[in-house]
């Protein structure tokens, strides 16, 4: 192959990259001009126009927010431009501003496919890569959850899949910049932190260890120290632990392990001499342990994509005070852990439709006031799919471990 002939093959397919990735975000444009969740929406459009208005060091002090600190620049970019190009009395009530507030969402569900075509091409090829950036890029579940129900789960899944990606690339520090970044995007980060952590301390001596930890520090403080200046940083841990404290239920409408017993029970429940929550911690703990184990004994760095997937899927599925949401950051790394192991295709996107349904299911409640009955046949029946998925994953997982350990041996 000449050359010209190569450039010329290279460009068609990025060309095919920037393409599909601009049709899937036209698609979340126009799906974000409709209503998604009431709330969270006028949550997001409030604190826009207040950080906007009141500034980052008074914006806590001035509202109520459980959100920490770096989505809040990003409301304070969308309010800007929003004030100064379209409207100047800032009218929060208008479509355009909807669309605007659930562009962030948008953009980072974008640039975490192109993320995923960048890792899978380094295993599997362009046709590999292309395939599974398409399957996240127009996964219907994911763009229900940010261009119509206008939540931001999206944003903490990028930097998480960035940290992965720099893990892999042996650039510790910047994936505990980037991990940094996520914990200050969503408290929903912190699950996978101890697995980072791992990974990194695996292969890394004590000076890179200690330069990753000032970078992590010196990123978490460089963006939330602003917002505090006027308090303290122990604001910012109420944050963390206050949302926690205030969900003591077994599932908030997350279609999970608990759901079989209906939603809203309260979590100090005894079952067998422990509670809910115990029995959630014992049961999470015991499948990070394994995770852990399996993926530290091999060498193959592809394992620590499945292995993530696999600690969310099972966060979701075991853990008391879940949100239908949480599942969602489960979706990046199993489209590249399905990439290389074609089973998981299956558990892709039967969870996508589980997902969008629950979703779906639970907006439609929310928005009128209600609560999901006990008992109802759709939530018993989509808990029990994902219950008999979340083990089946399980299975593959430990099968492919297997696999990739005897690889090992000479």
């Amino acid at each position: 192959m000449t050359t010209n002939a190569w450039f010329t093959r290279i460009n068609k397919q990025y060309l095919a990259v920037i393409l599909a990735l601009l049709l899937s975000f036209i698609i979340r444009i126009y799906l974000s001009q409709f209503d998604g969740y009431k709330v969270d929406v006028l949550d997001f459009k409030l604190w826009s126009r207040t950080v906007y208005y009141n500034g980052i060091l008074n914006f806590y002090s001035s509202t109520w927010s459980d959100y920490p600190p770096f989505y809040m620049y990003v409301l304070w970019i969308v309010g800007a431009l929003y004030k100064l190009l379209f409207s100047f009395s800032f009218n929060i009530d208008t479509t355009l501003f909807t669309i605007l507030i659930k562009a962030p969402a948008n953009i980072a569900d974008i640039a975490a496919s192109f993320l995923i075509f960048l890792i899978v091409k380094k295993y599997s090829g362009f046709n590999s890569a292309y395939l599974s950036m398409i399957f996240y890029a127009f996964n219907p579940a994911i763009i229900y959850n940010s261009a119509i129900w206008g939540q931001v789960d999206s944003v903490n899944t990028l930097f998480i899949l960035l940290a992965l990606m720099l893990i892999v690339s042996n650039k510790p520090e910047l994936a505990g910049a980037s991990m940094a970044v996520a914990i200050l995007s969503k408290p929903l980060s912190l699950v996978i932190l101890p697995f980072i952590a791992i990974l990194i301390i695996k292969n890394q001596k004590p000076l890179v260890l200690a330069k990753t930890f000032a970078a992590s520090a010196f990123v978490f403080i460089a963006l939330a120290l602003p917002f505090y200046l006027k308090t303290s940083l122990y604001q910012l841990i109420k944050i963390y632990t206050s949302g926690y404290s205030y969900y003591a239920y077994n599932s908030m409408n997350a279609f999970n392990f608990w759901a079989l017993l209906g939603f809203w029970k309260p979590d100090d429940t005894i079952f067998l001499f422990l509670s809910y929550r115990i029995w959630g911690y014992i049961l999470f703990g015991l499948l990070f342990v394994y995770v852990a184990y399996l993926t530290i004994k091999n060498k193959d760095d592809r394992s620590i994509y499945f292995a993530t997937a696999v600690l969310f899927f099972g966060f979701f599925m075991l853990f008391t005070r879940v949100h239908e949401r949480y599942i969602f950051p489960m979706f990046a790394p199993l489209a590249i852990a399905a990439s290389l192991n074609r089973r998981l295709y299956y558990v892709y996107w039967i969870m996508t439709f589980t997902f969008l349904f629950n979703l779906h299911f639970v907006l439609l409640y929310l928005n009128n006031n209600q609560f999901i009955p006990d008992g109802d046949p759709y939530v018993l029946l989509t808990s029990g799919i994902n219950l008999t998925v979340f083990i089946y994953t399980l299975y593959c997982f430990s099968r492919n471990q297997a696999k990739l350990n005897s690889n090992d041996i000479p």
